[in-house]
C-alpha cells in the first residue's frame, strides 16, 4: 500500500512538472518596418518565443483602411488575440477585455487606465503604449556652458531664460508669429491648475507666462518676423537653448546630438508636478475577449502583454531616439498618468481668437 501511495506521488509530481502546452497566439501590430519600433519589436517578440515556447502569428502592418479591416475580421471570427491600434477604432466591451480587467489579471505589469483613451461607447479597452505629446526640449550642453542647470519648473524656466537672454544666448526657439500652438499648449498647462487645462482660467494662466517670459527675453530678439524652421534648426544645431516641441522634433536631432538633448514635463506654476502631459495617445495594447475567455490562449497572450508592458521594454516602443534624449522620453512617457489633448480640439471656438490675442499683447511689449 505504502509503494503504491509512493508512486501516486511520483506520478503526481511529474504531472506538475510538465510545462503547459505551447501556444500559438495571433497579435495584431502597427510596427511595420515603416514604423521606428519595428525592429525592438520583433526582437522583443523573438525573445519572448525563446523563452517561453509559445509562438506568434504576426499580423504586423500600417494601420490602415486594409489592416483594421483584417483585425475586425479577426475579432468578429474570434482569432485574434493581443491587438495593438489606436483608440477609437470602433470596438467595445464585447470586443476586447477593459483595461480594469487587465490590470487585476497581470497587477504586476504596469497596466494604465487613461481616460483620454476611452472609446465611444465609453469604455476603456488599451492600456497605452505610445503617446503624440507636446513638451520642453532643452539642449543640456548650451545650458551648462552658462552654468545652467535643466530646468524642473516655471519659476526655474523664467530664471534660466532671463540669463540665457542676457549672454546672448536665444532661451526659447520657438517663432511665436507662426506654429505658436505647441507653445501655448504647454503654457496653459503649466499656467493653470491641472483640472482647468482647456477651460477660461487655463488660457489666462498661459498669457500670464507668455508675458513674463517675453518681459526677459525669452524667444530671442524678434521672434516676431522670425520663420519657425529657422528657430527649429538652431535648436538642432546646439545654438538655441531649449525649444517647446512635439515628439517629431525628436527625429530631427542629429544621432550625435542625442546625447545632449533632454525632454521635460514642467511642473506647474503653481510649484505642483503635472501628472498629465499635452497630447493624446496614438497606440495601446488590448486583449480580446475570445481570447480572454480561453484559458489557454488567455495565458500565453497575457504573458506577451507582460512582457511588452516592461519598463524597458514599453521605453523602446515610447521613444525610438537614442541617449539620453530617449531615455528622457521614456521617462517622460512612464510617468504620464494621461494626456490632456490639445486646445485647438478641446476649445475650437475659443483657441483662435485667443491665440492671436496672447501674440498681439506680445508685439507690444
Amino acid at each position: 500500500m505504502r509503494k503504491w501511495a509512493m508512486l501516486l506521488c511520483l506520478l503526481l509530481l511529474a504531472a506538475c512538472a510538465v510545462p503547459a502546452a505551447a501556444q500559438t497566439i495571433s497579435v495584431y501590430s502597427p510596427f511595420s518596418q515603416y514604423d521606428d519600433a519595428h525592429e525592438a519589436y520583433m526582437r522583443m517578440a523573438a525573445q519572448w518565443q525563446d523563452e517561453t515556447g509559445h509562438r506568434i502569428d504576426d499580423y504586423t502592418g500600417d494601420m490602415d483602411d486594409t489592416w483594421l479591416a483584417l483585425l475586425r475580421e479577426a475579432v468578429e471570427s474570434g482569432t485574434a488575440d493581443v491587438v495593438i491600434m489606436a483608440p477609437g477604432s470602433g470596438f467595445t466591451g464585447e470586443d476586447m477585455i477593459t483595461v480594469d480587467e487587465l490590470m487585476q489579471a497581470i497587477p504586476e505589469a504596469g497596466v494604465k487606465r487613461f481616460a483620454s483613451m476611452r472609446e465611444a461607447d465609453g469604455s476603456v479597452l488599451l492600456t497605452p503604449l505610445r503617446l503624440n505629446w507636446e513638451a520642453l526640449y532643452v539642449n543640456t550642453d548650451v545650458l551648462a556652458a552658462h552654468g545652467l542647470a535643466v530646468p524642473q519648473s516655471y519659476a526655474e524656466l523664467l530664471t534660466a531664460c532671463a540669463a540665457l537672454s542676457q549672454q546672448g544666448v536665444t532661451p526659447l526657439a520657438n517663432a511665436m508669429c507662426e506654429w505658436s500652438e505647441i507653445v501655448l499648449d504647454c503654457a496653459a498647462l503649466i499656467g493653470a491648475p491641472e483640472a482647468q487645462y482647456g477651460l477660461q482660467p487655463s488660457l489666462q494662466g498661459a498669457q500670464r507666462l507668455l508675458l513674463e517670459l517675453a518681459a526677459v527675453g525669452a524667444f530671442g530678439p524678434d521672434p516676431w518676423n522670425a520663420s519657425d524652421l529657422d528657430a527649429q534648426d538652431s535648436f538642432t544645431r546646439g545654438e538655441a537653448a531649449m525649444r517647446f516641441d512635439s515628439d517629431w522634433l525628436a527625429m530631427l536631432i542629429p544621432p550625435e546630438r542625442e546625447d545632449s538633448v533632454q525632454v521635460v514635463s514642467l511642473a506647474g506654476a503653481d510649484g505642483l508636478a503635472r501628472s498629465t502631459v499635452v497630447g493624446v495617445p496614438s497606440i495601446g495594447l488590448a486583449l480580446t475577449r475570445a481570447c480572454y475567455d480561453d484559458p489557454a490562449r488567455r495565458e500565453a497572450a497575457l504573458s506577451f502583454a507582460s512582457m511588452l508592458l516592461k519598463e524597458e521594454h514599453a521605453a523602446q516602443i515610447a521613444a525610438c531616439s537614442g541617449g539620453a534624449l530617449g531615455e528622457s522620453i521614456a521617462q517622460l512617457t512612464a510617468d504620464a498618468q494621461d494626456c490632456t489633448g490639445f486646445l485647438y480640439d478641446l476649445i475650437p471656438d475659443q483657441f483662435l481668437s485667443w491665440s492671436d490675442s496672447v501674440v498681439a499683447a506680445l508685439m507690444q511689449q
